[in-house]
């Protein structure tokens, strides 16, 4: 009677484990897609609003102080006026590059038989970048800065032949003993010099007579004035710049849009936005789907297992009751 009362105490035990286990599972089917874990469905989206356009601009490269190289308050381009709102100074490497350059040369008291010189050697000094360099570079152009009367003209004068009644000064005969001063413009002509731009003034003896190779020769000093000019001559040509280290000044700007009214006022600032995934959310709910039949099966995998276990342990008992069970 004991193992009899074990036995349908099992047989209760296991059909109430069979009933549960059904409506679990029923209830895990009919519930799986609806199931929730409470997970945070957002995303955080940053903006930048800005107002007009946005212009960038560079000074020239340069060493030393940075002063004059600071960018301006507001800047035109394409008639459109930007303001300044921001800059800072950065440190570069300059390029090496061939670039245009003058010098000029004031020559001074330049008189009408001078000749400027075509080539010349002249220092570039690249300003920005506090490089000097010496170069040969040929002549572009000539600027006269002053005219004036120089009156250290002078030249000498030696007369051949003294004792004679006439001396020859070219083709012109000039008696002895007559005023040299009174042929100024006939030394000129045989000088070969214009006399808009040189004039005699004087012609002195310098010494008595003296008497060479048998003939009587005699100096004499002429004294004037000439016509003189400053000249500034520029010197140009392509100058390679070597690499140096330097700095550059680099200003931001914005487009005033105050002066268009008819446009939208935009104004920049940085604005967070919530935004629920709804494409996530579904994936997710069918994924979770999945897990949940996976589960489940395995779940009644396991208790069918557990079952057929239990039932063949009952069938084995009552089979080994049989015998006990009759009467003597």
């Amino acid at each position: 009677m004991i193992r009899i009362c074990r036995l349908t105490k099992l047989a209760m035990t296991t059909k109430s484990f069979i009933i549960n286990t059904v409506f679990f599972i029923f209830l895990s089917l009919l519930t799986g897609p609806f199931l929730s874990y409470g997970a945070e469905e957002s995303i955080e989206i940053k903006k930048d609003f800005r107002a007009g356009d946005v212009l960038t601009v560079d000074s020239p490269a340069f060493v030393g102080s940075p002063n004059e190289y600071a960018p301006l308050e507001t800047v035109m381009r394409e008639g459109k006026k930007y303001y300044l709102t921001n800059s800072e100074i950065l440190n570069i490497f300059t390029e090496e590059k061939t670039e245009y350059s003058e010098s000029s040369i004031l020559y001074e008291g330049v008189e009408y038989i001078d000749r400027i010189p075509e080539t010349a050697w002249v220092q570039i000094t690249n300003e920005d970048l506090k490089v000097k360099q010496t170069v040969e570079l040929p002549v572009v152009s000539q600027v006269e800065e002053r005219s004036y009367w120089d009156y250290n003209f002078t030249f000498p004068i030696e007369i051949s032949g003294y004792q004679e009644d006439t001396y020859l000064l070219g083709d012109k005969e000039i008696p002895n003993g007559a005023p040299l001063t009174d042929y100024g413009l006939e030394f000129l002509k045989y000088l070969n010099l214009p006399e808009d731009y040189y004039q005699i003034t004087s012609i002195v003896w310098t010494g008595e007579p003296v008497e060479r190779n048998g003939d009587m020769v005699r100096n004499a000093q002429a004294q004037g004035k000439k016509l003189v000019k400053n000249i500034r001559a520029v010197y140009g040509g392509e100058v390679t710049v070597p690499s140096v280290q330097a700095q550059i000044y680099r200003g931001f700007y914005e487009e005033d849009r105050t002066e268009k009214q008819t446009d939208p006022l935009i104004y920049k600032n940085s604005e967070t936005a919530v935004y629920e995934r709804q494409a996530w959310n579904e994936y997710r709910k069918i994924v979770r789907y999945i897990i949940t039949i996976t589960i489940t099966l395995t779940v009644l995998l396991m208790l069918l297992t557990i079952i057929l276990i239990l039932l063949k342990r009952k069938k084995k008992a009552e089979a080994e009751s049989e015998p006990d069970s009759q009467p003597d």
